[in-house]
């Protein structure tokens, strides 16, 4: 759900913090699981907290707690404003984007400052010309606590050691398991948001109109 709401804020914040809730909550399900089980209780609990030493584990389940208690949690966002033939990011200029913001709204911030001044990059694509190139926002959304790792990557990380250990303690049970896999999208396609030339040539008509208007007033 992070993934494929990766360019739209809110519903982006409420797929990470449901994560988060339920990343800690399955360990408190296996805490309950295992009270008629001494043994495997016992072990369980060594391992729980080897686990919630690994530094990542640490900060999300302490991100769990206050998003439990007090607010939803809000990660930092970043992007870039460009260009792309399909295959990454060919040229574009980097902005911070608001975490509450879709990335839809860094576009349309770019393409009102290209109607009022002039697109200096040359990346607003207002006619589909055959050559592949598309205007596109490039996104990644990160935790201030580990700056430089994309959050989908993070959280990836968090949701195997999690399973690792409920998938160990349920075998410790006498449950015949299959392994658990995820898999993440491609992040040429995840953190890309593309705009057709028709709707990118819309908005810039109705921004410069706008800017017209102004300017009569």
């Amino acid at each position: 759900m992070m993934e494929e709401h990766y360019h739209q804020a809110d519903k982006f914040r409420w797929s990470l913090n449901s994560f988060i809730r339920a990343l800690k909550e399955v360990e408190q399900l296996l805490v309950m699981e295992l009270q008629q089980h001494k043994e495997v209780a016992l072990w369980y609990k060594s391992e729980k907290e080897k686990l919630s030493q690994t530094p990542f584990i640490s900060k999300l389940f302490k991100h769990r707690d206050y998003i439990v208690h007090r607010s939803m949690l809000k990660p930092e966002s970043k992007g870039t404003v460009g260009y792309t033939r399909g295959r990454g990011l060919k040229l574009g200029l980097t902005i911070p984007i608001d975490p509450l913001s879709d990335s839809q709204d860094a576009i349309i911030g770019y393409i009102r400052h290209a109607a009022e001044t002039e697109d200096f990059l040359g990346i607003l694509y207002t006619e589909e010309d055959g050559s592949g190139e598309y205007t596109c926002v490039q996104r990644e959304w990160m935790l201030a606590d580990f700056p430089g790792q994309e959050l989908t990557q993070l959280t990836a990380q968090a949701w195997q050691a999690v399973a690792k250990l409920a998938l160990e303690t349920a075998t410790k049970l006498g449950a015949h398991v299959i392994e658990p896999k995820i898999e993440l999208g491609n992040p040429n396609q995840v953190q890309f948001e593309i705009y057709a030339p028709d709707w990118v040539k819309a908005e810039f008509e109705k921004a410069k109109k706008e800017m017209q208007d102004l300017e009569s007033k």
